[in-house]
């Protein structure tokens, strides 16, 4: 019985910490308002509703929704959604991710407000101009999923794969 109980309470711990981390939220106050009885807290997320699929294959999204992940901040909780972003175009893994990874790690070391002093380019993926992004990628939201998102179908459309992407920006110092 002790044993399934210390399952039970590792279980939930990883919840609350997973949970505070995706959300933004320190996991003593999430934990706190649980035992509290209070509910989890809330905050005001911005989403990007067209799943990074909906772009390689031409239709709308309409169907297809991308889940709510949160403006970003760290280069690991940056990380985190673009796994989830880049998921449905294969390179959440592997080869196309660890190209992917080093690409944006070289471009802006997976910072969202990173801007080139001297080209002006903007963002995870350094976008130039930054306002090809859109809105919400660019100042004052800065918003991770936004970027991440665009920098994606930029990759697919332009290089096919992060592979690629990586491969000219080694070549000719730019991608």
């Amino acid at each position: 019985m002790p044993l399934k109980a210390g399952y039970l309470l590792a279980a939930g711990g990883g919840a609350i910490l997973l949970y505070s981390g995706i959300k933004g939220h320190r996991w003593t106050n999430v934990l706190r308002s649980v035992i509290s009885g209070q509910g989890i807290p809330s905050t005001q997320e911005l989403a990007i509703t067209t799943s990074p699929s909906a772009y390689s294959s031409g239709d709308t999204g309409s169907s297809r929704v991308t889940p709510n992940l949160g403006v970003g901040g760290s280069a690991t909780k940056n990380k985190a959604i673009a796994r989830v972003l880049a998921a449905p175009y294969g390179w959440s893994t592997g080869a196309q991710w660890t190209a992917l990874d080093r690409l944006w790690t070289q471009e802006s070391g997976w910072d969202n407000h990173a801007k080139n002093p001297s080209s002006g380019a903007y963002g995870i993926p350094q976008a130039l101009p930054p306002d090809k992004m859109g809105k919400l990628a660019n100042p004052p939201t800065s918003s991770a999923t936004a970027q991440i998102a665009w920098g994606l179908k930029y990759i697919k459309q332009r290089y096919g794969d992060p592979i690629h992407a990586e491969q000219h920006e080694l070549s000719a110092g730019w991608y």
